[in-house]
């Protein structure tokens, strides 16, 4: 609406300026509408480069996480691959239904530079119970109908401010690997699996609780990594 005011005050602007013929009149109405002039050029300006009139709207999503290799190892394992050096920014591989094939998460788009940088993964170990992935997103909305009706001009409702993934994974069952970690230890697990196993480990293996294995696992796998 506020186009059409802005559209409607130069028209009025223009003529009051020229066809009015009292001084006086010509001067109280031409400044008038020229002081609205400025001000709804300034508020339209306003909103497009502070958003003047609306608001920022956040939503939270959280939804389960699964291990990138499945049943072929007792130890969950996250895949995350660092974007740059020191930026905290990751892409990762898990799988998001238990049985569902390993796939990748949060390339950045090249083709859309401004969404890409405002778009952040990172993950977290901790002492949680599941691997969980939460997106947090915060957009542009408007505070209320009035305002929509009178600033909705282009695409500024649902602009994206930022969208932040933090995946967290339970510090005992699960390893974050990067792809070289996962080969290092790919290699290293192959040759493992050739020595033979006794009865008694086997037993011992077969008598331990699914978790107590995960736990087992994850422990064997940081000591590899850190030999």
């Amino acid at each position: 609406m506020i186009i059409y005011v802005i559209f409607g005050l130069v028209v009025a602007v223009a003529l009051s300026w020229t066809l009015i013929k009292p001084r006086v009149i010509r001067f109280s109405v031409g400044l008038i509408f020229s002081i609205a002039l400025i001000g709804a050029v300034a508020l339209l300006t306003l909103n497009f480069t502070d958003h003047y009139g609306m608001k920022k709207v956040t939503t939270v999503r959280t939804q389960r996480g699964y291990s990138a290799l499945g049943s072929q190892s007792a130890a969950n394992v996250l895949i995350a691959k660092q974007l740059g050096t020191q930026s905290d920014n990751y892409i990762f591989a898990y799988r998001e239904q238990r049985n569902g094939s390993t796939t990748t998460h949060f390339v950045p788009n090249q083709k859309k530079v401004t969404t890409m940088v405002k778009k952040r993964a990172t993950y977290q170990v901790d002492k949680v119970k599941y691997a969980a992935v939460t997106t947090t997103t915060v957009r542009w909305g408007w505070k209320n109908a009035t305002m929509k009706r009178w600033f909705n001009v282009g695409v500024q409702d649902g602009e994206l401010v930022s969208q932040k993934r933090m995946i967290k994974v339970p510090d005992k069952t699960w390893i974050v690997l990067s792809p070289s970690q996962l080969k290092t230890l790919q290699k290293s697990m192959k040759k493992t699996a050739k020595s033979p196993i006794s009865a008694a480990q086997q037993a011992e293996m077969r008598s331990l609780s699914k978790h107590q294995l995960a736990v087992r696992t994850v422990k064997q796998l940081k000591q590899e990594l850190n030999n």
